[in-house]
């Protein structure tokens, strides 16, 4: 489960710069210029707690995701949680 860099531009094709594309899972999402990684999260419908996340290899801890800011340029991963020892 990936987002990040696709070969389109990153505004909409009617020119809005109000927006920007970035792709997830195959799927090309529509944020707002300035939008979150939570954002993200719940255009795309995955449930916070389900997945873990790391945009542009480092890994965004759930508190901070309806903080971080994502750009059109960013890789967003997604990945299941390992627990247990």
């Amino acid at each position: 489960m990936t987002a990040g860099n696709h070969t389109g531009p990153s505004r909409a094709a009617d020119g809005d710069d109000a927006t920007m594309a970035l792709e997830l899972g195959g799927r090309i999402y529509r944020l707002p210029q300035g939008g979150t990684l939570a954002q993200l999260l719940a255009l795309a419908g995955h449930a916070p707690d389900r997945v873990a996340t790391a945009v542009n290899g480092q890994f965004v801890p759930r508190p901070q995701r309806a903080t971080h800011i994502l750009h059109a340029t960013d890789t967003v991963v997604l990945f299941r949680p390992i627990v247990g020892g």
